[in-house]
């Protein structure tokens, strides 16, 4: 918009003199315009962690035109300018260590498609019912498990998202795992294929023998079979 404005040649002090004009046509003065930046950036960054670096990146802007005004002079037609570098100072974090898991995997499940129920042309629900184990932390001791759920298949970006509901044998207690998993395409001719999962358990008690897994953080694979529609679950707690 600005460089359209400008439909003539114009000297070097008349065309910075013009510039500025045109940017700052709709403010009353250079303090006007810092004002309006800063309100515009304290806006952004109320409105969330998304707009942080473009509002700091006006205020940097109306602090440098602000400095360009009261610094530069223009002499018989001739413009010197005075450039301005602005610095940002913070602390990075350090470089992450890696993935840190358990030493054994906390859930291990098998499980089979039950039911497949189109949606449309890129999604379908899914569901299906299997057993497994369960390895409480910092112990060997394994919970038999049985469990049912249900996800949303996504074909166009082959991946899912859905619920388990794990019991343990007696009936007495159960856990819901929410989980979202993105698959790599399987083998055309084997049908063998593998995916990556993260998710979180909940438990419906604070004392019984699957309460140290409430909150939990799972991370694994899933690796299934496309002609007979049965995977293998192995989880591990994300412990970084």
């Amino acid at each position: 918009m600005i460089i359209c404005a400008l439909d003539k040649p114009m000297s070097i002090g008349n065309n910075r003199e013009r510039r500025k004009e045109a940017f700052f046509a709709w403010s009353s003065s250079d303090r006007g315009v810092t004002s309006a930046f800063i309100i515009i950036a304290s806006t952004l960054l109320l409105a969330g962690g998304d707009f942080v670096l473009l509002s700091s990146t006006l205020m940097t802007t109306a602090a440098a035109f602000a400095q360009e005004e009261g610094n530069n002079t223009t002499t018989a037609g001739t413009a010197t300018t005075t450039n301005y570098t602005a610095t940002t100072t913070g602390t990075m974090p350090s470089p992450s260590s890696g993935l840190e898991l358990s030493a054994q995997p906390v859930w291990v499940e098998h499980a089979a498609i039950t039911g497949v129920t189109p949606i449309n042309e890129t999604h379908m629900s899914v569901t299906y019912s299997g057993n497994g184990t369960l390895t409480l932390p910092n112990t060997t001791q394994t919970i038999n498990t049985t469990n049912n759920g249900s996800a949303l298949v996504s074909i166009a970006t082959e991946s899912g998202q859905g619920k388990v509901t794990i019991r343990t044998q007696d009936g007495e207690e159960t856990a819901t795992v929410t989980f979202y998993e993105i698959d790599r395409h399987p083998d055309t001719t084997t049908g063998e294929g593998k995916g990556i999962v993260i998710a979180v358990i909940n438990t419906n008690t604070i004392s019984g023998m699957l309460a140290p897994l409430n909150g939990m953080i799972l991370v694994g694979i899933n690796e299934f079979q496309t002609s007979t529609g049965e995977g293998r679950f192995t989880l591990w707690e994300w412990k970084s």
